[in-house]
């Protein structure tokens, strides 16, 4: 196998900096690192593109076109292509953005392009997509350069199913040339880690904590989990919603809902991995999510999970440690079946075994390892797969 099957990690942003689309360039570094490879990241500056970002903008309003998505624009790959030095070029180059950088560019300079993706750029700009409101003409034109991306990349790989299936039906790329590989829980255990023993039985002897982690809270399925906590408590039993990344005013004064707020993963990991093991469950009741990275926090952390199977969030809420709910479920059936679900000790205790089973897979050292693997024979043996017989690799 070669010694570094990727020689380059390229980014919106500093690929090196934690800040960086939530982490996960930063934690697929930091493991090739401990992998022994000699990856480097690209590194762009986002001040040096403040001002092109302006006119660029402003050009775009006075022309008709309406404002927004200059990190689409061909304005923006010419300038941020021609920031990368020539040696990190060669080699190859792992992106994780669709548009960054231009797939032919890279061959032209001597490297290998590979992407690694959440989701396609239609799923953003869907009526009910995840963030993108972007001009029509933008959203064409940035398609147009996703097509040619990924249809001209050496390989590539999404991180959930759905995502290898948007990318055929939406890139026109072959379904049989796009490979799936889960990533990694953006949480590093400390050495000699040991699962805390969990006292009391929730939602009996103490409060059946519901956790939660996200800043954007509304999206998340924050006021969701709420109604679930409320309901638990109509059906007796005892539940806390506790949350880390939001901080909404109004809810600090809900009754059931304790939040511990910002907590840094890079820099306060133990404060982090203390706030996951203090719940009894983690949840995401997304309507889209194009993965599902808390739910992963909360596998490594060894505990059990629950969401909606939705798009990428299904594939990470396995069967035997957690709860997957249709995305019309209702917040009384969500909480009956977490009530039935805790009411035995015995199945508690089984669920949070495997939650913590599961712990050794859901990690960047597992998943560089398959794009290893990959890259070296063309296919995965035995790749990870917390829910097996959903969905065909």
């Amino acid at each position: 196998m070669n010694a570094t099957p990727i020689h380059a990690v390229a980014a919106v942003g500093d690929a090196a900096d934690p800040a960086t689309w939530s982490g996960i360039p930063y934690h697929f570094l930091a493991a090739a690192a401990t992998a022994g490879w000699a990856t480097r990241p690209w590194r762009l500056e986002w001040p040096a593109h403040r001002w092109g970002r302006r006119w660029w903008n402003l050009g775009q309003v006075l022309c008709g076109r309406g404002a927004g998505g200059y990190q689409y624009s061909g304005a923006f790959l010419d300038r941020a292509e021609a920031a990368i030095p020539p040696p990190l070029w060669h080699g190859r180059v792992l992106t994780f953005n669709q548009h960054f950088p231009r797939t032919a560019r890279v061959w032209r300079r001597g490297g290998v392009p590979v992407h690694y993706l959440d989701a396609t750029f239609a799923s953003f700009c869907a009526s009910d997509g995840f963030a993108a409101r972007l001009p029509r003409g933008v959203q064409a034109e940035a398609r147009r350069i996703e097509r040619d991306n990924l249809q001209a990349s050496a390989q590539v790989v999404t991180m959930a199913h759905w995502a290898a299936d948007a990318v055929a039906a939406e890139c026109g790329v072959p379904r049989d040339r796009v490979t799936t590989i889960m990533p990694g829980a953006n949480l590093v255990l400390p050495p000699g880690h040991a699962f805390p023993v969990v006292p009391g039985w929730p939602g009996r002897d103490r409060p059946l904590v519901l956790g939660f982690v996200g800043k954007d809270w509304r999206r998340k399925g924050l006021p969701f989990l709420l109604a679930v906590r409320a309901e638990l408590e109509r059906q007796g039993v005892r539940a806390e919603v506790r949350g880390a990344g939001f901080a909404p005013g109004e809810l600090g004064r809900t009754r059931g809902v304790a939040s511990a707020g910002f907590i840094d993963k890079v820099r306060q990991p133990q404060a982090f991995l203390d706030f996951l093991t203090g719940c009894d469950v983690g949840c995401l009741f997304s309507r889209r999510e194009p993965l599902g990275l808390s739910t992963l926090e909360f596998l490594r952390a060894g505990v059990p999970v629950a969401g909606f199977a939705v798009e990428g969030l299904r594939d990470t809420l396995p069967a035997d440690a957690g709860f997957s709910f249709a995305p019309g479920t209702t917040a009384t059936e969500v909480a009956e079946e977490l009530r039935a679900g805790f009411a035995d000790a015995g199945a508690v205790a089984a669920r949070r075994a495997c939650a913590r089973a599961w712990s050794a897979q859901v990690t960047w050292e597992r998943c560089l390892a398959e794009w290893g693997e990959l890259l070296a024979t063309g296919a995965i043996r035995s790749p990870c797969r917390l829910r097996p017989k959903l969905l065909s690799a």
